[in-house]
């Protein structure tokens, strides 16, 4: 293991002097190629300025004898081929006679200059170039070119040089051109323009060629670029070295620190180092996870410890605290503190003598954050509560779904017959029939927690459930919240359990109420959907038809740090003793076995809103739904049903229900009554309605014994049982019709009619 973290640290080491070394290699190459180019760039302005400087120094000798040949009022010569008397000279004394006869002409400084140059041109192809030039010329070859006529124009704004490098002949030259002033002298010949002596009256130029100067900074260039070059390798092998030489004496010292710093920084657990004074000298980075203040913080505030543990918890802490420091051991303690956002957490405390050289330096602690274990623990308790609550419920089930039937039986039975009768009258046996379904989603949310219980889907359309809870809802919401109920007129209609649908919109509502306590507005919609591949990702669910139920409130809402909980089991944001954390598990738990899926998003201040989606069947149109047959023409017949029912109350009530919608009845108190008659009538039954669990003999025996009597007898069961239990029992089985207590007698009449209908 060891020699697997040195290599491991000798690579996080290496990497970083890697990545210094490459900053150092960037920083000298920038730095050599920045002298290089530097020296490049000035020679090429000495090679520039060393040909301007000979073009100088011809110009200066060509004006010095120009002017001595101007000064003595020219030169005279023999005239041949190449010398003939000059047009352009107007003295009456430009042509003499030698004493020898000889035909001389006088030479002016122009025309000397000339020919010069000319013979310097036939010695070198890159000979320097002379040219004398004015905006006003006497002779049409002193005619200045474009840059001579600009720089010409410079030298009327008081300019004394002008100098450029340019092509001429595509060849590089450097070009200077100087003025040239009038002289007593020049006035001979050009007093006929209007000049005078000091005028400028035009200018002289030199052109010097620069192949020879580049060719001679080329070479330079190639031994400054070589040098440059040789200093950089140089150089770059250096910092390699250096980089190497300091790797080798940091690499121990680096190592050890890095091993400490790794524990310290990955350690779970919150722990520092205090001096007998409460001074913090050393603390992990995990203390900003635990209390969100990070380690910095505390060591600049020494009582910022003290400051965050629970007021009922310091006086345990500061006798703890005032305990030997030197003791080799103190008491294990926990207390509650508050982080930075205000959130309480439980700390496991344990702490130990920190000694250097016989020295006592302070002491060791460690503090551990046991909040979720209490958690765990207090959900455990929770989840033992309602166990013990399910098996309690499931025990009183049977009886008090025999009460709640007798009670909704009756009152729906009162509610047709005095559906004339005054309001206050309906009200209150719409109050009874309310009251009663509240206890039968009680009893049924209690053995929910108690047992699994078996899901019974069949075509559900949610607006007709949403339909019919609404006055339920509104009783739930109370009358300081607006309830709105939005319900598209196209629907898809779903595959449910129509109870637990029931049981999810009542929790949202409750839910949002909860959220309210102020009042405010719930609005619930439905919504048809069609899911796409892309969507179905993001939501969760397969791509096709979906019915989208929102319950949407304007409540205080849930900050982003619970909201990723709300789901799980036991987590609940409201006071103690409001909520048991199970309402939006459960939910969660019923989409899921709907293969659906729900969403929630939520803002402090503004609200909240789950958003479910449940998969589809079919189409339907709402319009079209309501001109169904009647409830009333569905469910009647004639036949002779054998009730089997050991509740006189319950049977009572069966029997009325039965008989008003016009079947015949044989009522039985027990297994045996109901066998016996059975075989004395069994041409007469068509069908039987039996409850499971019977005094003598239970249902399903006494089912089996009737088919065996007469084949093909069919019956509807009933039970106060949740399914668990009565699969415990032996008495269900697969392909039963079972119809739960407290009875609903639409469902009921339904299925009776179904079965008799098959």
């Amino acid at each position: 293991m060891q020699p697997r973290i040195d290599r491991y640290f000798s690579q996080a080491v290496t990497g970083k002097l890697r990545r210094h070394a490459l900053i150092l290699f960037f920083l000298w190459s920038l730095l050599l190629a920045g002298s290089g180019l530097w020296n490049v760039y000035q020679l090429r302005s000495d090679t520039v300025e060393k040909a301007r400087i000979e073009a100088r120094t011809i110009l200066e000798h060509n004006i010095a004898y120009r002017r001595w040949n101007s000064k003595y009022g020219g030169v005279y010569v023999a005239r041949s081929g190449s010398i003939q008397p000059n047009p352009y000279i107007v003295s009456p004394r430009r042509d003499l006679t030698a004493t020898d006869g000889t035909q001389l002409t006088l030479v002016n400084p122009f025309q000397m200059t000339k020919q010069t140059y000319a013979l310097l041109q036939e010695q070198s192809p890159l000979a320097a170039i002379n040219r004398t030039v004015s905006l006003n010329p006497m002779n049409p070859e002193n005619e200045p070119d474009e840059w001579e006529a600009k720089s010409l124009r410079e030298f009327e704004k008081g300019a004394v040089e002008v100098s450029e490098v340019t092509s001429i002949n595509e060849m590089p030259y450097v070009r200077v051109l100087q003025p040239y002033v009038t002289y007593e002298s020049c006035l001979e010949c050009h007093a006929v323009q209007g000049y005078e002596v000091g005028d400028i009256r035009g200018g002289m130029s030199i052109a010097v060629p620069m192949e020879p100067y580049f060719a001679a900074e080329r070479s330079t260039r190639r031994i400054i670029l070589g040098t440059h070059g040789a200093i950089w390798l140089a150089g770059m092998l250096g910092i390699a070295l250096f980089i190497r030489g300091i790797s080798r004496q940091q690499h121990q010292t680096a190592a050890s620190e890095w091993k400490f710093r790794t524990l310290s920084e990955h350690a779970q657990d919150w722990q520092y180092w205090i001096t007998e004074d409460g001074q913090v000298v050393h603390s992990t980075p995990s203390c900003e996870r635990i209390t969100g203040y990070t380690a910095e913080e505390f060591l600049r505030t020494p009582g910022l410890i003290h400051d965050i543990i629970h007021p009922e918890d310091r006086p345990s802490y500061e006798r703890h605290f005032r305990q030997d420091i030197a003791a080799p051991e103190h008491e294990e303690i926990d207390f509650r503190i508050f982080t930075r956002s205000g959130q309480a957490k439980r700390i496991f405390h344990v702490c130990g003598p920190i000694y250097q050289g016989g020295s006592l330096l302070g002491r060791h602690v460690s503090n551990r954050d046991v909040t979720d274990r209490k958690q765990l623990e207090e959900q455990l308790l929770q989840a033992q509560k309602m166990e013990s609550l399910g098996l309690f419920a499931g025990g009183i089930a049977h009886d008090f779904n025999n009460i709640l039937t007798v009670i909704t039986g009756y009152a729906s039975m009162l509610q047709k017959k005095l559906a004339t009768a005054e309001e206050p009258v309906r009200k209150q046996l719409q109050d009874i029939v309310t009251s009663a379904l509240k206890a039968r989603s009680l009893i049924s949310s209690l053995l929910a927690f108690g047992r699994k219980q078996v899901m019974r889907r069949t075509t559900v359309s949610l607006n007709g459930v949403i339909r019919a809870l609404g006055r339920i809802v509104e009783r739930i919401i109370g009358e300081d919240v607006e309830l709105r109920i939005q319900c598209s007129a196209i629907e898809f209609l779903v595959h449910a359990d129509r109870h637990q649908i029931d049981q999810v919109i009542m929790n949202l509502m409750t839910n949002a109420r909860d959220a309210m306590p102020r009042g405010g507005v719930v609005t619930v919609t439905t919504e048809p959907l069609v899911v796409d591949q892309l969507s179905a990702e993001r939501i969760g669910v397969a791509p096709g038809k979906y019915m989208v139920l929102s319950v949407h409130d304007t409540g205080t809402g849930i900050d982003k740090e619970h909201l990723n909980h709300v789901f799980e089991p036991f987590f609940s944001t409201k006071e103690a003793g409001k909520g048991t954390g199970l309402g939006l598990a459960m939910v969660y738990g019923i989409i899921k076995q709907h293969e659906g899926s729900i969403q929630i998003a939520s803002e402090q201040g503004v609200g909240t809103k789950v958003s479910i989606y449940f998969p589809a069947e079919r189409t339907v149109d709402a319009k079209q739904e309501r001109l169904a047959l009647s409830f009333d023409a569905m469910v009647r017949g004639t036949e002779t049903v054998l009730l089997a029912e050991d509740d006189d109350m319950v049977r009572s009530l069966l029997k009325d229900v039965l008989e008003a919608n016009g079947y015949q009845v044989i009522a039985a108190a027990d297994g045996d009554a109901a066998l016996q008659e059975i075989r004395q009538a069994k041409d007469m039954i068509d069908v039987a309605v039996i409850d499971l669990v019977l005094p003598h003999r239970n249902g399903r025996d006494l089912y089996e014994e009737a088919r065996r009597a007469v084949p093909g007898f069919r019956a509807v069961f009933m039970s106060g049982y949740d399914t668990e239990e009565l699969s415990v029992r032996g008495l269900l089985s697969e392909g039963v019709i079972l119809i739960p207590k407290p009875v609903d007698i639409e469902k009921f009449l339904l299925a009776l009619r179904s079965l008799l209908d098959t």
